[in-house]
């Protein structure tokens, strides 16, 4: 199906993980047919551009006033070619401490496709989207930035644009990479989701939900 421009077609609602899975049944998920991607504390973003026009919306398709200047995220040059470009992400705007031991804020990880070069992806699967942004922005897990020097990350993905990230891929151990990624303030907990499940349009806030799960790490209630 063809998305010509964000005039005619619109704003997309992003997939979310309605269901839930708390970290001690994360081993029945491990049989092949989900992956992993780590849960990032943020804001969930989905990004329309064609290299020219930009539009950023937060999952509530409300635009975000505060990205008017985009802190330096190269945005526009998701687009390869003029045609449009959808992705969704995560877009770091709390705080939060990272793996470097600093506050993590104004980055953008992307952990999905929606539409490719005018194309809105339904009916594809989980893996051919992450293929297909795998073989665009090959995960790489150190960079040299232009403001920020030499990042390493062992659970992030760094691309050749300032400002823009992509979530890594986790095929199987699920209970051991939760240990080990919520040990990290910036880090939820994992995302898991089908590899064979398909696209479906996002006309509503709750779409395409029923193929992600996910396990948040457990919040400290304190009695007064």
């Amino acid at each position: 199906m063809k998305y010509e421009s964000f005039k005619k077609n619109g704003y997309i609602f992003p997939p979310r993980p309605e269901y839930k899975c708390p970290a001690g049944e994360l081993d029945k998920y491990d049989n092949g047919q989900y992956l992993a991607q780590p849960k990032y504390n943020g804001t969930c973003v989905p990004i329309f551009t064609n290299g020219d026009e930009l539009h950023v919306f937060n999952r509530h398709k409300e635009r975000l006033a505060l990205l008017n200047n985009y802190k330096g995220i190269e945005f526009r040059k998701l687009a390869v070619t003029q045609n449009w470009y959808v992705y969704v992400g995560e877009y770091l705007n709390k705080g939060k401490y990272g793996e470097t031991g600093v506050k993590e804020r104004d980055k953008f990880i992307i952990w999905d496709v929606l539409v490719w070069d005018g194309n809105y992806l339904i009916g594809s699967t989980l893996t051919e989207r992450l293929d297909l942004l795998e073989s665009i922005f090959p995960c790489k897990r150190a960079v040299v930035g232009t403001n920020t020097g030499l990042e390493v990350y062992d659970h992030l993905c760094c691309t050749q644009f300032n400002g823009i990230y992509k979530a890594p891929t986790y095929m199987g151990n699920f209970a051991e990479l939760y240990k080990q990624i919520v040990k990290v303030d910036l880090y939820e907990g994992l995302v898991l989701k089908k590899k064979d499940s398909k696209l479906s349009f996002g006309t509503q806030e709750l779409n395409n939900h029923d193929w992600q799960i996910k396990c948040r790490k457990e919040t400290k209630n304190y009695a007064f």
